[in-house]
């Protein structure tokens, strides 16, 4: 029964919308049409900036750099029993959610799902957020210009979430 329910309401919604719509006597598919350029134009906006991101990443990892520049944290890192593979997936979550799941897929290639590295890919995937993107995009939507206290709380948030997560890996709680 629930499961009927939740199948209709995206349809109920855009029903609903409809009808407000045309009720005010606006053009729903000028109106829709609109929306959907104005999405065009952040996408096309912030593409260069997330293309630019993910090859960067790609090309630190896969000519070695990554293991150059974290050299000196390697004590640190094995210290806490912080799997290398997972570093990039450290820096890129809170950038780009696509180059994430990139990086995770690698991950559950190369070491696999169950391992330390896979469960602590997928506890980062899920309890952060890609919080550079998510703060432009919202703040770009509003229109507002300081976001300096929204951004620190976010990425306070996600460093949160990444340390209890590789702590609760590493204690074997998940």
């Amino acid at each position: 029964m629930l499961n009927k329910i939740v199948s209709y309401i995206i349809p109920l919604m855009i029903i609903f919308i409809i009808i407000c719509a045309i009720k005010d006597k606006k053009d729903v598919f000028k109106l829709f049409i609109e929306g959907a350029l104005d999405g065009l134009k952040v996408v096309y906006s912030i593409f260069p900036y997330i293309l630019a991101i993910t090859v960067a990443m790609y090309v630190l990892r896969d000519t070695g750099a990554l293991n150059i520049l974290l050299k000196p944290l390697k004590p640190i890192l094995t210290f806490f029993n912080i799997p290398q593979d997972i570093i990039p997936l450290l820096i890129m979550r809170p950038l780009s959610g696509g180059a994430s799941t990139s990086i995770v897929m690698d991950i559950f290639k190369n070491s696999g799902p169950d391992t330390i590295s896979g469960k602590m890919a997928s506890v980062i995937m899920g309890a952060t957020e890609t919080t550079f993107y998510t703060v432009t995009i919202l703040l770009g939507a509003v229109g507002l210009k300081k976001s300096r206290g929204i951004l620190i709380a976010g990425i306070l948030a996600d460093i949160t979430a990444m340390i209890i997560g590789i702590l609760l890996v590493n204690l074997g709680k998940i």
